[in-house]
């Protein structure tokens, strides 16, 4: 188990107060072998993935580590970072407020919250050069530097991945590559306001370099955001349509837990869904398996498509229930009507779907350096498509064993075929919110990729 210890330091000069979180998980800087899953192995202290907690609107340091204390036995609930807990280094910094974080801006960081305090603001005042964001990014990056051994090693800048409009773009170029920035965002109405994740550039003339923060409530949903690059699973919008596209070369470093085609060649899941490494299809009264399939939303509602009916980056927003017959699911009020933001609640907390908990893998992985060999091009674009390339033909093997895989879907199949989420009771398996893949064309016509086994699993 890992350790969830929440320590202060001594008092600073200035009066910030110093902590360390679970400091006994990161002390001997051990995690799982990637290559040889029963052994571990040491990374050296300049790979560790730095975790910086902030906290706006903070009046006393007893709020303060009452934060600290829910953020790490949520961060820790997380199998992914429960597992590599020797690799994360936590910290935090309380900063006294004397005002509450509103949408005054009067509180020591100066985080944005919208009018009614119950949440981080949307759109991207973290962007503006008015007073107040400049003085939120410069004591952010103060305060994050006043630990003088955090890692501030960066993806180069500059480059490119030629791909236009997908999930994960040429931003990721420049980003501190082993630093995550949480802020904790206390407002007079909420111990922590519903949050978001951002990118945040320091001051010219360093403005190229920017960190990922998690700002506010869901902390581990927001940090996996930041952390993870993970998307939003939930449909926030009825009727939306995507307009984004999948990377036409897979690669590491900008691969998504959404994908927004729905051929058969292009889903990255394929190896999780009925039609993978552990083939499962339905018999008799038996419920189909549903793990792995194409299940709709992910911000929008249509064109993009996510791995699991819950997972802790889906939420509420305008989640259906059971079908996208609006008035024919439980989210649907009496008379039939839908009232925005009253979606179906599809968060799990203490849990990813094992397609999201894959990519958190792949990210701590590659933070670290244990994806390398000896023979990667020097090109970074290029080095993470030769990474993607190795996790697939070797490394996805003793990751599936580390991690019991296997088990993990027989378990989430069970949970699922549990469910009676419809208006009469009807079963998961009979929903219309998810759909086997669509097939390719036919390499030469009359034929077809899908052999029996896999046309009975979708026929259920």
């Amino acid at each position: 188990m890992a350790d969830t210890s929440v320590v202060a330091g001594a008092s600073r000069a200035d009066g910030s107060i110093p902590y360390e979180l679970g400091k006994p998980n990161w002390q001997t800087r051990t995690i799982p072998d990637i290559r040889h899953p029963s052994s571990t192995i040491q990374i050296p202290e300049s790979r560790l993935l730095d975790v910086m907690i902030l906290g706006d609107g903070f009046q006393t340091s007893a709020e303060f580590e009452a934060g600290l204390q829910d953020w790490i036995g949520d961060f820790y609930a997380l199998k992914v970072y429960d597992t590599f807990q020797g690799a994360f280094r936590i910290r935090a910094l309380y900063r006294r407020s004397s005002q509450r974080a509103s949408s005054s801006r009067d509180s020591y960081y100066r985080v944005k919250v919208d009018a009614g305090g119950d949440g981080v603001e949307s759109g991207s005042w973290w962007e503006a050069d008015d007073a107040d964001t400049r003085t939120f990014r410069r004591r952010v990056f103060e305060d994050v530097d006043s630990f003088a051994d955090v890692n501030l090693r960066r993806y180069p800048s500059g480059l490119r991945f030629g791909e236009t409009n997908v999930s994960i773009g040429d931003w990721l170029f420049g980003m501190y590559r082993n630093l995550t920035v949480c802020m904790l965002v206390r407002t007079a109405s909420t111990a922590n306001a519903s949050g978001r994740a951002f990118m945040v550039a320091r001051l010219a003339p360093d403005a190229d370099r920017t960190v990922r923060m998690a700002a506010g409530a869901n902390a581990i949903h927001e940090f996996s955001h930041a952390f993870g690059l993970l998307s939003d699973e939930y449909i926030d919008g009825r009727n939306s349509q995507s307009t984004r596209a999948n990377p036409t070369r897979r690669n590491v470093l900008n691969l998504s837990n959404l994908t927004f085609s729905d051929t058969y060649s292009e889903v990255p899941w394929l190896h999780v869904s009925p039609w993978g490494r552990d083939r499962r299809q339905s018999g008799g009264d038996r419920p189909s398996p549903v793990v792995g399939w194409l299940w709709v939303g992910g911000g929008k509602h249509l064109g993009v498509w996510h791995s699991e009916y819950r997972c802790l980056m889906n939420g509420t927003h305008d989640n259906f229930q059971y079908t996208q017959v609006a008035a024919q699911d439980p989210t649907a009020q009496p008379d039939g009507s839908y009232v925005e933001e009253t979606g179906a609640g599809l968060r799990d907390r203490t849990r990813f779907c094992v397609w999201c908990q894959e990519l958190v893998t792949l990210r701590i992985l590659e933070r670290t350096d244990q994806l390398n060999e000896a023979d990667d091009p020097a090109d970074f674009v290029a080095k993470g498509q030769r990474w993607y390339e190795r996790w697939t033909t070797a490394l996805r093997d003793q990751y599936w064993t580390l991690f019991g895989v296997s088990r993990q879907i027989v378990d989430a199949e069970a949970a699922y075929a549990a469910m009676t989420p419809g208006r009469a009771g009807e079963r998961l398996d009979g929903s219309d919110l998810y759909m086997a893949y669509r097939e390719d064309a036919p390499t030469r016509p009359g034929t077809s990729r899908f052999d029996e086994a896999e046309w009975l699993a979708l026929l259920g």
